[in-house]
Parts: C-alpha cells; sequence; structure tokens
C-alpha cells in the first residue's frame, strides 16, 4: 500500500478531473467529497473512484457542469432532473433546498433522476447537520442482491443514510447498504486476495461461498442483510428504499437497467417542528450515554454508535494519512499521465493498513 495525506489527494484528484473537462469549482468540490470518503475509510466510495469518472466523461455518461432542472415542487416536495450532471454536485443542491423547505414546513423530501453517482450516501444526509436537522438520503445502488428465496441479481444494494445532530457527542451517521457489502468493497477484497463470512455470497447454483473474485467477476450474487434465515427482512428494506428513488421517481433499478436513470431520494426533518431543539439535543445524549453503558459482550472493549467509527478514523487518517492500495492508486496515477496531468510529488510512502473499515474492528474480520 502506500500513504498519501489529504491535502495533496485532493489536489491531484481535482487537477484530474479538470483535465477531462470538469470546471475547476467542481472538480475541487467532487476531489473534496471522495477524499472525505477515504478519510472516514470508506476507500469503496473514495478515489479509486476517478478513473471510473474519467472514462463516464469521456463516454458522454457524465456530463461535468451540468446543473438540476426543477421538474415539480410543493411547500414540501421537489422533483428535479440532474441532467447527469455529477451526483456530488447535483445532490449538494437538491439538499440545500430540502433544507430551506424545511425550515419553512417541518419536513422535506426530494427526489432527483438523470444523475450519475452521488458517491458516499451520508455526505448528504450530513449536510442537514450544519442547521441542525435530521437528514436523510438514499439512492437504489447497484442490482447484486438475490431476493429472499431466489438466486440472481435482482435487488439493489439500496444504500440508506441518516444524520442526527447531538449535544455533547459526534452526531448520530447512519451509512449502510442492505446488502452484505457494497461493489466497491468487494473489488478491493478480491485484489488483495481476501475472503469474507459465509452466508455473504451465493454463486450461480445458490450455493455459499466466501471468495469475492467470484462476485467481482459478475457471478452469483449476494444474499439479503439479516441473520441466518432472515434475510427475508433485508429484503423487504431494499425494496422499500427502491420504492423511494424508483418507481416513486417514475423509474425502477433493476439488473438490466440499473443506472439508466439513477434515482435519489433525500429529506430532511427540522425537530423544532416537534420539540424544543435544546431538548431534542439532550434527548439524543440521553439515548446515546445508555447505548454506552451497557454491559460489555465477551471480545469488546466498548460500545460505538452509528458514526463513531468513521470519526475516529478520520481523525487519524488526518494526521498519519490515506491508505490506498498500490494497485488503485497505479491507475490514478496512469489517468493523470494519460491526460497530461504530472504526477511529481504525488507518489506516496509506503505502508500497511490490517483493518480494512472501522466498522468490522469489533466483529468478524476479514480473513
Amino acid at each position: 500500500m502506500v500513504i498519501i495525506g489529504d491535502g495533496a489527494l485532493r489536489e491531484l484528484g481535482a487537477k484530474i478531473l479538470e483535465a477531462a473537462g470538469t470546471p475547476g469549482e467542481e472538480a475541487v468540490w467532487v476531489s473534496d467529497c471522495l477524499v472525505l470518503s477515504n478519510l472516514k475509510g470508506v476507500d469503496s466510495h473514495g478515489v479509486q473512484q476517478i478513473p471510473g469518472y474519467v472514462k463516464a466523461i469521456e463516454d458522454g455518461f457524465l456530463k461535468p457542469g451540468a446543473k438540476a432542472t426543477l421538474l415539480e415542487e410543493s411547500a414540501a416536495t421537489s422533483f428535479y432532473d440532474g441532467n447527469w450532471g455529477y451526483g456530488y454536485s447535483i445532490a449538494r443542491e437538491v439538499m440545500a433546498a430540502t433544507v430551506k423547505k424545511a425550515r419553512e414546513a417541518g419536513a422535506a423530501f426530494s427526489g432527483i433522476r438523470n444523475v450519475h453517482h452521488i458517491g458516499r450516501v451520508g455526505k448528504w444526509a450530513e449536510l442537514a447537520l450544519d442547521d441542525d436537522m435530521i437528514g436523510i438520503a438514499s439512492q437504489p445502488g447497484g442490482v447484486y442482491i438475490a431476493p429472499w428465496g431466489g438466486v440472481e441479481r435482482k435487488l439493489p444494494i439500496a444504500p440508506i443514510a441518516f444524520a442526527a445532530p447531538t449535544g455533547k457527542y459526534s452526531p448520530i451517521v447512519v451509512d449502510m447498504s442492505l446488502g452484505p457489502i457494497a461493489g466497491g468493497r468487494t473489488a478491493i477484497l478480491a485484489q488483495r486476495g481476501m475472503r469474507v463470512p459465509l452466508g455473504w455470497y451465493i454463486d450461480d447454483d445458490g450455493e455459499t461461498h466466501d471468495d469475492p473474485k467470484i462476485f467481482n467477476e459478475g457471478k452469483g450474487a449476494q444474499l439479503p442483510l439479516g441473520q441466518p434465515g432472515l434475510g427475508y427482512k433485508g429484503m423487504a428494506l431494499s425494496m422499500m428504499i427502491n420504492i423511494l428513488a424508483g418507481p416513486l421517481l417514475g423509474h425502477v433499478a433493476t439488473h438490466a437497467q440499473a443506472f439508466r436513470r439513477c434515482g435519489v431520494f433525500l429529506g430532511a426533518i427540522d425537530p423544532e417542528a416537534f420539540t424544543p431543539l435544546e431538548t431534542f439535543k439532550e434527548g439524543m445524549d440521553a439515548l446515546i450515554s445508555d447505548m454506552k453503558s451497557s454491559r460489555l459482550a465477551d471480545g469488546f472493549d466498548e460500545i460505538t454508535v452509528p458514526g463513531e467509527p468513521e470519526w475516529r478514523t478520520m481523525m487519524r487518517r488526518l494526521k498519519e494519512g490515506i491508505y490506498l492500495d498500490d494497485e488503485i492508486y497505479g491507475r490514478i496515477l496512469d489517468t493523470a499521465e494519460r491526460l497530461g496531468v504530472s504526477t511529481m510529488g504525488y507518489e506516496g510512502n509506503p505502508g500497511k493498513e490490517s483493518v480494512v473499515h472501522p466498522s468490522y474492528a469489533l466483529k468478524d474480520m476479514y480473513r
């Protein structure tokens, strides 16, 4: 692996995206969003996406500089066409408008169709925290999961995020997919030759296996989220998220047309529409304190709440630098050089990191 500082990585990413035709200010914003994902340990949604974005621009599937077009709105809802612009730019614009409506109406929800990848969905829920609101964000994502009782890829992985402000604690940020593992993380594990716990993947015959390479080659599927025998719950939740970011917006994500009309669902709730903000935050702190006061199970040193592991990883990586696989970083450097961007000074330093993602530090580790 290589280690590179977040500042240098932001700068390099922005230069590459700008060389590919992205306006300078937008290139900086997109690169910032990608690097933030790496800082939080969500490497699957970080700078490893850059070569793919450049290709999408070159193939005409991603249109830098595109703005959202408002299609429909009411006092508490809005619906936009993203015109295949960067999801990072379109989602920022739409979430800001959603928060503004929520301030007036108490709660507001927005949908976006025809938009490129929005990356880590937690980013958009977190934007509501700046206004002391609860944020919600989701999109169907890749169609990777077999329905309960099936063996084919039919269900989107359905990433969903919630963010809620607190008082003395760091905000609660739930950012999760409704499958065992993100597609981008599968690619990383396959590259490293690592294994996962049984029960995550099945092959084309429906037999369970532990090899990410098989799934990464397009074979088999993931199983729905849930303990053994409870995958029907994960299937139900995945379908619900797909409804919000699919049929509700006039389309549906299937394996045959997973990203043709990529949908995004965003929401903001103003706590003060229900209770004073101070009372809400006191309640949040009491809830977190109660969780952390539980007697610990064997093998656990503490109880962490959603968002806490990522926050700690960010603090560490801001000091130590960001860890990237040699092959992943090599593809980024190759893309830069192909576009005429100098890579002098961006070589990085040798490094090693054993934990793939902070959320796995206190449960079954990758093997």
